[in-house]
């Protein structure tokens, strides 16, 4: 009798309850089945995968790794974790100060800047605004921020990691952002220069 592998109780699913399945969770039972095979090095035999053992190498972690990434996208519309995000490479540069219009390397706010032309917005903090600001307090500590994310960048090697949108309403890069391995929204948080963005702009004043 024809059987087919589920990731629950004894391992297999007989031809009635496979049928019963929808075909999405047919194509996400398939998915799993080739991430742990490529766990377990191949072996198919759930006897032989009870009575040896196997080394998980490098490369089929990788594989496997894929896999369920894929699941996660395709299959449930889940968010990829951070850790499984593309990194950019580090980079070392001079940053200057742009606030009335754009640049090479330069910061724009304590929340904006560009890299290499590229204009980037750090994801998932706010900082006081120098623009369009509400009360001069809000404009003093949205100039210390901007001088703070200007000493945070130029301090070491720059690395961007996506997140869940590539860019926002306005056309920016949306990435977080760490100096020599260092979140910097983190520092500016902790600086009292800037907050965390929540459920969008909150009033400084």
């Amino acid at each position: 009798m024809s059987r087919h592998w589920k990731p629950q109780r004894n391992g297999w699913l007989d031809p009635q309850a496979y049928n019963a399945l929808s075909p999405a969770e047919k194509r996400a039972l398939h998915f799993r089945r080739a991430a742990e095979r490529q766990l377990r090095g191949g072996r198919t035999n759930p006897a032989r995968r009870r009575s040896e053992s196997s080394t998980v190498t490098p490369a089929n972690w990788l594989l496997a790794t894929l896999f369920v990434g894929t699941i996660c996208v395709t299959e449930f519309g889940l968010p990829v974790p951070a850790s499984w995000r593309p990194h950019s490479a580090p980079v070392s540069a001079s940053f200057d100060y742009c606030k009335w219009g754009g640049g090479t390397n330069c910061v724009v706010d304590g929340d904006t800047f560009y890299l290499n032309g590229e204009k980037v917005r750090i994801a998932g903090i706010d900082a006081p605004e120098t623009h369009d600001y509400r009360c001069e307090s809000e404009l003093a500590l949205g100039n210390q921020a901007t001088e703070k994310l200007h000493a945070l960048l130029n301090s070491g090697a720059v690395t961007m990691t996506s997140i869940d949108r590539d860019r926002d309403v306005y056309g920016r890069l949306l990435r977080n952002v760490a100096v020599n391995g260092e979140d910097v929204g983190e520092a500016m948080i902790a600086s009292g220069v800037a907050r965390e963005y929540g459920s969008g702009r909150q009033p400084w004043c």
